[in-house]
């Protein structure tokens, strides 16, 4: 059984923020933990927008809190986000994701799982790192 309270991953290494200050994830499980997923809490900070582009993960996001958007740029669609909102990522589409007039607070589930240290690089991309297992 694993056990794990979010004020015991903020500000500790599966705490990880954007270098430009757009969000913070709190990494609850990771590759390591060996479920086969990863497991994150991710808040997108107000007035701020970050492009993603998940080449190596199918990424599922349910918002619990916030106001924002998602722009799909291979549909050239935009949807709204708020409370309740489920988008998932399973076309690896390259998209903007923007926290309008609150920060967006959203639960997201990764497969194959990250290892926990992963930023998005310059074409917003996450790598696709191996990890060891915990014993924990």
């Amino acid at each position: 059984m694993i056990v794990r309270r979010i004020q015991d991953i903020k500000n500790t290494k599966q705490s990880v923020s954007a270098p430009g200050g757009q969000w913070v994830s709190n990494r609850l499980l990771l590759a390591g933990d060996g479920l086969g997923y990863s497991l994150h809490e991710t808040t997108i900070f107000a007035g701020t927008q970050t492009y993603i582009h998940y080449a190596n993960h199918v990424e599922s996001v349910y918002c619990v809190g916030g106001v924002g958007e998602i722009e799909d740029l291979e549909s050239g669609l935009t949807h709204p986000i708020t409370n309740g909102t489920l988008y998932v990522l399973n076309g690896h589409e390259r998209h903007w994701l923007r926290a309008t007039t609150a920060d967006l607070r959203l639960i997201c589930v990764f497969n194959p799982p990250i290892v926990g240290t992963e930023v998005h690089d310059e074409h917003g991309v996450y790598p696709l790192l191996k990890a060891e297992l915990n014993s924990a």
